[in-house]
């Protein structure tokens, strides 16, 4: 018995977490499958299998067949979630620099508003581009 264990499995496609674990009990159900266990978080699948009964391609049709996806390269996975923790860096940022730009408006009364306004103006502005700039690196 050839027993592999893989880390690497991503999980897309799921809106739901209750999705995942019904996708973890259709893998797990397959001849050939020992473990599974899936991590809700970050949506990686662990697996442990019998590779004379079941490959990596065949796990990622099962997924497929109920409309999600299921990465099996490495380095498709590493951007991916590389990818998914910059977009959160990016949008909290851009939510930090509208609430700082929509507050440098109340010191518009002080002789310095208006640089408060144009700093935070364009810190918002920096962070909308970096954000648009990765959406379009994505698809």
């Amino acid at each position: 018995m050839d027993t592999i264990t893989r880390s690497v499995f991503l999980i897309e496609n799921i809106r739901h977490k209750e999705k995942a674990q019904w996708l973890k009990r259709i893998i797990r159900s397959q001849i050939g499958v020992l473990r599974v266990s899936v991590n809700p978080s970050n949506m990686l699948m662990k697996v442990e299998y019998d590779a004379n009964a079941i490959t990596p391609s065949m796990m990622q049709m099962l997924i497929r067949s109920v409309g999600c996806e299921l990465l099996i390269d490495e380095e498709q996975i590493h951007n991916r979630l590389r990818q998914k923790g910059r977009l959160k860096r990016d949008i909290i940022s851009l939510i930090v620099s509208t609430i700082l730009f929509a507050l440098s408006f109340f010191t518009w009364s002080f002789s310095w508003g208006y640089i408060a306004v144009a700093a935070t103006g364009i810190i918002f502005l920096t962070f909308l581009v970096i954000l648009i700039k990765e959406q379009r690196r994505k698809t």
